[in-house]
């Protein structure tokens, strides 16, 4: 019996969700210690933590906004900040991750998007996505020596590690940064790959059947390449104000729980985090990210209970601000409904 793709997919959604609960409940298999670290956690310090988290949020709005700028798409702020947060939600309920997100995104804004530039509209979100990619991928770069003697001591109870495996671990983290650097520059470079005479052909041949598509992309390519300068204060930016952003909560969090800690071990364990969040297996990043960043706390000093105590109480408030965006869903589609009310009583 055939499987259509749908329902593939569905499917595969949903053992990502059963992977994610597995690793969840393995964390919470002792569900007391962390009971008695939480009623120590002084409440006041929740409301900065979901205030800087909330702020990247915002941040990354900005940033899209002004990145569809460069090649003439107009996104109000306010309609960047709703398809983000919509984008958030869709990465945690859509099948297909962060990626899933982002499809939805592209759809959104390329409804909103004249009809000479629905292709443009969509490759904002892929821009967008690309410098947040170099900023998270050069950070790790720029952490990772420094962080070694810290995930040489990170320990996974019931699977024992020697140090040869974290080796390996540590060698693995290195190459992924470098790939995913060469995977998220590759596109600046479409005019040398337009001169390999394979992809050359390929690419006027997809030109055609597209009409126009390729050389409208490339174009706007050309001129992204050309505000080199923006982009590389956009990336500087996404470094402090999105990835190191998202550290300020934890250390937040942490010191409601009373712990002392150094701030670099909660940089590495959360950038760490966040990467291992992009693995597709984890809806929104759910488990693995939990995972990781509960083991490099701990192998900081941390004590594992309140380790877990504050990633899960991090996780909490993103999944609050990933469920946030079906408000503006809803907004965003009573706008919609209101204006084709609007249009047909007009017209009536």
């Amino acid at each position: 019996m055939k499987i259509s793709p749908r329902l593939k997919k569905y499917l595969g959604f949903i053992l990502k969700l059963l992977l994610a609960g597995a690793i969840v409940a393995w964390l919470l298999r002792d569900p007391h210690e962390i009971v008695a670290s939480f009623r120590h956690f002084d409440l006041r310090y929740l409301a900065p933590a979901m205030v800087c988290y909330g702020f990247h949020i915002l941040f990354c709005s900005w940033r899209w906004r002004e990145l569809a700028k460069l090649i003439g798409v107009n996104l109000k702020i306010t309609e960047a900040v709703s398809l983000t947060f919509q984008g958030n939600l869709f990465s945690l309920v859509v099948p297909g991750g962060a990626v899933g997100g982002d499809v939805v995104k592209m759809g959104a804004v390329s409804r909103r998007s004249s009809s000479g530039s629905k292709a443009e509209g969509a490759f904002t979100v892929l821009m967008d996505r690309i410098i947040g990619m170099i900023a998270l991928f050069s950070l790790e770069l720029a952490i990772l020596v420094p962080a070694i003697p810290l995930l040489l001591n990170v320990e996974v109870p019931e699977i024992p590690l020697d140090a040869r495996a974290k080796q390996i671990g540590i060698a693995l983290l290195a190459l992924l940064a470098v790939a995913g650097l060469a995977a998220s520059c590759v596109i600046f470079f479409h005019r040398t790959i337009e001169k390999l005479p394979l992809m050359g052909a390929l690419m006027r041949k997809a030109d055609g059947l597209t009409n126009g598509m390729v050389s409208r992309l490339t174009a706007a390519t050309d001129t992204y390449s050309a505000s080199w300068r923006k982009l590389a204060l956009l990336t500087l930016g996404s470094v402090f104000f999105v990835h190191l952003m998202t550290v300020v909560p934890m250390c937040f969090l942490l010191s409601g729980l009373g712990i002392s800690y150094g701030i670099f071990d909660v940089i590495v364990a959360v950038t760490i985090g966040n990467i291992i969040g992009l693995i597709p297996l984890f809806p929104g990043g759910v488990g693995g990210r939990d995972f990781a960043v509960i083991m490099m706390l701990t192998a900081a000093g941390v004590a594992r209970a309140d380790a877990k105590t504050a990633q899960l109480i991090y996780t909490a408030i993103i999944l609050f601000f990933s469920l946030l965006g079906a408000v503006f869903l809803v907004c965003d589609r009573g706008k919609a409904l209101d204006s084709g009310a609007k249009a047909a009583a007009k017209g009536a």
